[in-house]
């Protein structure tokens, strides 16, 4: 069951990023040739919505590739400053706070679990995100913190399940990107966990190894 689902996440993923992608294109000419107001603001929703999809789409992918074992990390010294960095330039909705910590992580995997996290606090958890680090022995932790409903104790690991959203959460993804993230920790040989009260917001913790 497993390989047929990994078999059919991987068949619709590559059979449609094609087309999303020049659907994107189509879309960005468009934009540089529409001046009326009104069909500019149309043409922003579409926009949003395809890139919405987007990265449905490659969540997808990213999980079929994890459940087949094709992921593969390369673990090097990884400063958290230049990985919070990337993440402001790539998530509008983030602020974070200055660190000189390293760990020993796989910089591009370790950046794509920030990403998946701040996507989740923008969707989820109010909008915004605080991304800070510290050291905890010789681990640091890695939070990223939300202003959102906060999370029930009895949901706090159901989260990281795949297709699993929340009762009362916007309907909005598939509810996998804290699960792709989870799997990503794990081929890291980190731990990603939440601290988190009902309308208290949710604290998101990657526990990597200090270099």
């Amino acid at each position: 069951m497993d390989n047929s689902k990994t078999r059919f996440l991987t068949a619709i993923g590559h059979d449609m990023r094609q087309p999303l992608h020049a659907l994107l294109l189509y879309l960005s000419a468009l934009d540089r040739r529409i001046k009326d107001d009104e069909a500019r603001e149309i043409l922003g929703k579409a926009d949003r919505a395809a890139q919405s999809l987007a990265s449905m789409i490659e969540s997808l992918i990213d999980l079929a590739r994890l459940d087949a074992g094709k992921v593969e990390a390369d673990i090097e010294t990884t400063s958290l400053q230049a990985l919070f960095d990337d993440l402001l330039e790539h998530a509008p909705n983030v602020t974070a706070e200055a660190t000189p910590l390293s760990v020993k992580s796989d910089p591009i995997l370790l950046g794509a679990i920030l990403r998946h996290l701040a996507s989740n606090a923008a969707t989820h958890g109010g909008g915004r995100a605080i991304v800070s680090a510290a050291k905890v022995d010789d681990h640091v932790e890695i939070s990223v913190h939300d202003e959102g409903p906060g999370i029930a104790p009895a949901d706090q690991e159901r989260i990281f399940e795949e297709f699993v959203r929340l009762d009362g959460a916007k309907n909005s993804g598939l509810g996998i990107g804290l699960t792709v993230a989870r799997k990503l920790a794990t081929v890291l040989g980190h731990k990603l966990g939440v601290r988190s009260a009902p309308d208290q917001g949710a604290t998101f913790i990657i526990r990597a190894q200090r270099a």
